[in-house]
């Protein structure tokens, strides 16, 4: 901070020097407490809805909608990938027109009803479906963006290197203690009833929105508060006319082709996966060609280029996380202890307590001892290799016991170490990096174009369940999920000094 600036109490660069001073929450600004409580129920909401979503999707109606199980993974594929991709304009939004603080509290909102419209029991199968249609619609507009990863960052100064990876980890923490939660009370709840699943997780939704709006003003000084790079007065109105018309026609016209018969659900399918490589594209070429970017700011769009086409793999292992995997527990896995049936999506529930374990332990040696020094690309690197080694465990039961299904339940748990290591390094230090390469003007379009690998892993994915429609079938995806994550994390290693020497 300057030297010169102004600290009349009531001045914003004082209330910004007092956030970025404060240590009154473990060592951090009480900024972080409030995002990570935001993330503990933003988690705890998502985590309900997957642990009952794709399942209610595909059982029998009147339990489920009798969508088949390839249908019902694209559709949770599908929404995952609109939904990044209109992060880009919740991003936007937080950016030059809501702030935000203001995004995140309208997007909670936004989300918390698509939750409780699944909430709503179906009486018919069509109407079950057209409302879980304008859920999944709802799901896929997250105005908040990437405002929290982004005020997560700007609670610290650039050189505050060790804090700022500690506070993502911190989220990663609070992340995993809702994941304990949610997959247990919501996946057995949903076994009997996944309409009260989808009520618990509406209102968890609506309690991130309300711990933000309560100690906005408190814990943030003037972060947040307004847009960063606000629209000149009275052009808002005729963006956003524009863009809710170009919407209502391309939705409209999709539903009239559908209901015309002129294209199928795979149609539809098509549009959205291609949309989820030109989307991202056009986002990333238009953030890379602003004028106001520094020669400074350039050179550091280089590393971030070639971490970002990392990140693709690890989002396409993510989306196969939440469908892929999923279908694989509920059909090929062994859930009985002791007697006891463990729903599918209570088997979570093992990834979270290692999480749990293991978060905390890095969070120490991010600040406590000489680790802190290791290279970003190397932990990121490590991170990919232990996805691989994950992916790499499961394929040794299907291809060495094809015969013997369903397997122990010890190859979830095996699989879900691997996966925590490489979660403690590849989440929290990616968003991490992100917050160190970002332009001061566009931390959160930057948060956003990061979360649009996602996008891209998510349009890959549902390329393979084209082809791959049945548990059966997706069991054949381990191996070449193995083998992609291992040559990523090598790359990473070999290019490693050429990627850091333009992040300075």
């Amino acid at each position: 901070m300057s030297d010169g600036m102004q600290h009349e109490p009531g001045s914003n660069n004082a209330r910004l020097e007092e956030v970025l001073d404060d240590r009154k929450f473990l060592g951090h600004p009480r900024g972080i407490g409030a995002l990570a409580t935001g993330n503990f129920f933003n988690s705890f909401a998502w985590g309900a809805l997957y642990a009952i979503l794709i399942f209610y999707l595909y059982s029998p109606f009147t339990k489920g909608l009798e969508f088949t199980q390839g249908q019902a993974a694209s559709m949770v594929t599908a929404m995952g990938a609109c939904n990044s991709i209109f992060g880009i304009f919740g991003s936007w939004l937080a950016d030059r027109v809501l702030g935000m603080r203001k995004a995140l509290i309208l997007g909670n909102i936004v989300k918390g009803t698509a939750f409780a419209i699944l909430a709503i029991p179906a009486f018919s199968l069509t109407q079950g479906r057209i409302f879980a249609l304008i859920a999944l619609f709802l799901m896929s507009l997250p105005i908040m963006g990437a405002s929290n990863a982004s005020l997560t960052g700007q609670l610290y100064r650039k050189t505050d290197n060790g804090r700022r990876d500690a506070a993502f980890t911190i989220h990663s923490i609070a992340n995993n203690i809702a994941g304990l939660i949610a997959p247990v009370l919501v996946g057995q709840i949903g076994m009997k009833n996944y309409h009260v699943g989808f009520l618990i997780a509406a209102i968890a939704a609506f309690l991130y929105g309300a711990v933000i709006f309560v100690t906005q003003h408190k814990f943030f000084g003037p972060l947040g508060e307004k847009p960063v790079k606000p629209l000149e007065e009275g052009k808002f109105g005729k963006i956003f006319f524009r863009f809710m018309l170009i919407l209502v026609v391309l939705i409209g016209g999709i539903v009239a082709l559908v209901l015309a018969k002129v294209i199928s659900f795979q149609g539809v399918l098509n549009i959205i996966t291609s949309a989820t490589f030109i989307i991202p594209i056009a986002f990333l070429t238009n953030l890379l060609s602003k004028k106001d970017l520094t020669a400074h700011d350039r050179r550091r769009m280089k590393p971030f280029l070639k971490l970002f086409s990392a990140q693709i793999v690890m989002a396409l292992c993510g989306s196969m996380l939440t469908s892929m995997v999923a279908i694989f527990i509920d059909k090929k896995i062994d859930r009985n202890i002791f007697g006891f049936e463990l729903a599918p999506g209570s088997v979570g529930t093992i990834y979270t307590v290692l999480g749990l374990i293991l978060a905390p332990v890095f969070v120490w040696l991010w600040t406590k001892t000489r680790a802190t020094n290791i290279r970003t690309t190397h932990k990121y690197g490590f991170g990919i290799l232990f996805s691989g080694l994950g992916y790499g465990l499961l394929t040794i039961p299907i291809l060495m016991f094809s015969n013997s299904a369903p397997y122990s339940l010890l190859w979830m748990v095996f699989y879900y170490l691997f996966l925590t290591f490489s979660d403690n390094l590849v989440w929290p230090i990616g968003s991490s990096l992100v917050a160190k390469l970002s332009p001061d003007a566009y931390d959160t379009q930057m948060q956003t174009a990061w979360g649009q690998a996602g996008t891209i892993g998510n349009g890959i994915a549902l390329i393979l369940f084209s082809f791959y429609q049945t548990a059966d079938q997706q069991v054949d995806l381990f191996p070449i999920m193995t083998a992609l994550l291992l040559v990523t994390a090598t790359l990473i290693f070999v290019f490693s000094k050429n990627i850091e020497k333009d992040m300075v």
